[in-house]
């Protein structure tokens, strides 16, 4: 038996959630500023004037982090101080082990399963378009394991720092703000199977993987709304990221820093696809023929 989704038809005329007063659009905003800025001509000037004294890797962490840290801060003056959110319900209970056990092997799944889209995607495109390609997902690569090319070594201080918001910081920001802010607001406003799809597409959206992340998106849906804790979805999306990072070094170490991933590897590639799409499809005949929960999925705040 599939469980449906709970609260499947618009409430916005309801006033009980404290959801009603957050305006999703500001969030969106915020999630947009940094590219909004970019448009703005000269701007990056003397941004990039000071980031020639500096080693790359150095300028992308401090970029990074101070983007995240200034996100972080205007999203929650405006949850806290103007929408006044209950946090801690936002945040719901802490998983129960078989929860979290339940969450890796979905995050394990969908780590493949995204895998798959992304064959499927890009794979085709390569041939047709590979420019579009090229552009879109081969250049738009940022390296997740720094090296020092002038001095040959891999700096530990920047890797750490990348790596703690890469695995910790981004993921409590990414949860928080699609799952904990905007599934809750639009569930209220159009229910809860629009609240999923929206708030993953936007998710989806904001990464060069649109598919993979869509659901991936979705899954953290998933997590939240049959744990009513967020706290496993942020764990989850962390490992996630480690998974990805953990990728990265191992290719950084057997092929060597000078590496670079080509189209013409991403065509080469292709039965890396075949295997991923193998297991997702066996993992997912086993998902539909297992018993199913009859617990609805809600939200840990009305």
């Amino acid at each position: 038996m599939i469980v449906p989704f709970v609260q499947t038809q618009a409430v916005d005329h309801a006033p009980s959630t404290p959801f009603a007063a957050v305006r999703a659009r500001y969030v969106v905003l915020l999630l947009l500023f940094p590219w909004l800025l970019e448009l703005i001509p000269g701007f990056a000037n003397p941004l990039l004037e000071i980031g020639e004294a500096w080693p790359w890797y150095w300028w992308s962490t401090v970029y990074y982090g101070l983007s995240d840290g200034l996100f972080a801060g205007a999203l929650a003056l405006l949850a806290v101080v103007v929408w006044q959110l209950p946090i801690d319900k936002c945040l719901g209970r802490p998983p129960t082990r078989s929860e979290v056990f339940g969450g890796l092997k979905l995050t394990a799944f969908t780590f493949v399963a995204s895998l798959t889209l992304l064959y499927l995607t890009f794979y085709p495109l390569s041939f047709v378009v590979p420019d579009f390609v090229q552009w879109w997902y081969i250049d738009s690569y940022l390296p997740l394991v720094y090296y020092d090319y002038d001095y040959g070594f891999h700096p530990f201080v920047a890797n750490l720092l990348w790596l703690v918001l890469l695995c910790v910081v981004t993921p409590i920001l990414e949860e928080f703000t699609f799952r904990g802010i905007l599934l809750p607001r639009w569930t209220h406003k159009w229910g809860l199977s629009a609240g999923v799809l929206t708030s993953s597409a936007l998710f989806a959206a904001l990464h060069s993987d649109p598919f993979g992340a869509f659901v991936f998106g979705i899954a953290m849906c998933i997590l939240y709304l049959k744990s009513q804790s967020l706290t496993l979805s942020m764990l989850c999306h962390g490992l996630y990221n480690f998974a990805v990072w953990l990728l990265d070094l191992v290719d950084e170490l057997t092929l060597g820093p000078d590496y670079v991933f080509t189209l013409e590897e991403l065509q080469a590639s292709w039965p890396w696809g075949i295997g991923a799409a193998a297991v997702t499809g066996a993992w997912a005949v086993v998902y539909l023929y297992r018993p199913k929960s009859d617990v609805p999925w809600r939200l840990p705040v009305a």
